[in-house]
């Protein structure tokens, strides 16, 4: 790869859009995006790869003529809880709703490559949790209809399996984030 130096008018402007990422996260009400997928673009960025997500799953939607619109990289490699992303009072959340509080409030922010690891390593997930629907918002699907999709693990007998569920719906207490178990 060829070195390019960065100079002048392009240097100014880079150098501007570093800046606001710095003061975005200076702001007393933090860095107002998911923090993680800052950290991982930025990785990228300093790696110099560019371009679509690149994601491997065994269940790829795009394959049946679904859009991969954001994919966090697998993270998970152990034991996980279940946890609420309602507030007290509440029933459901709308499905952004719930995403934002998965990235902002819970860390929460896993994805279908760490639903599909779970389903090859099921002793992972707790007896406890077969009455919940586990859900992954670190990965959103455009479906062929239009409209937005996360990967979830729904407990069926024998074992648990792959689903899809529109984000536009509502999101109630049967549903769980994933997170590491402490």
């Amino acid at each position: 790869m060829a070195n390019i130096m960065v100079a002048g008018d392009l240097y100014q402007e880079l150098d501007g859009q570093l800046w606001e990422i710095k003061r975005q996260m200076r702001q007393p009400s933090g860095y107002p995006f998911d923090p993680f997928q800052l950290k991982v673009h930025l990785q990228f960025a300093i790696e110099g790869r560019f371009g679509p997500i690149v994601a491997t799953f065994k269940r790829d939607m795009r394959k049946e003529g679904w859009t991969l619109l954001e994919s966090v990289p697998h993270r998970i490699f152990s034991a996980v809880d279940g946890i609420s992303f309602l507030k007290e009072g509440e029933t459901y959340v709308n499905g952004e709703e719930m995403v934002l509080r998965a990235r902002r409030e819970f860390n929460a922010n896993y994805g279908q490559e760490d639903a599909e690891w779970l389903l090859e390593n099921q002793s992972k997930i707790s007896k406890e949790l077969r009455k919940y629907y586990l859900v992954f918002p670190g990965t959103i699907w455009q479906g062929s209809d239009g409209r937005w999709y996360v990967p979830y693990l729904h407990w069926r007998v024998g074992g648990w399996v792959l689903r899809f569920y529109r984000l536009g719906r509502a999101w109630h207490s049967r549903d769980r984030l994933v997170v590491p178990r402490k």
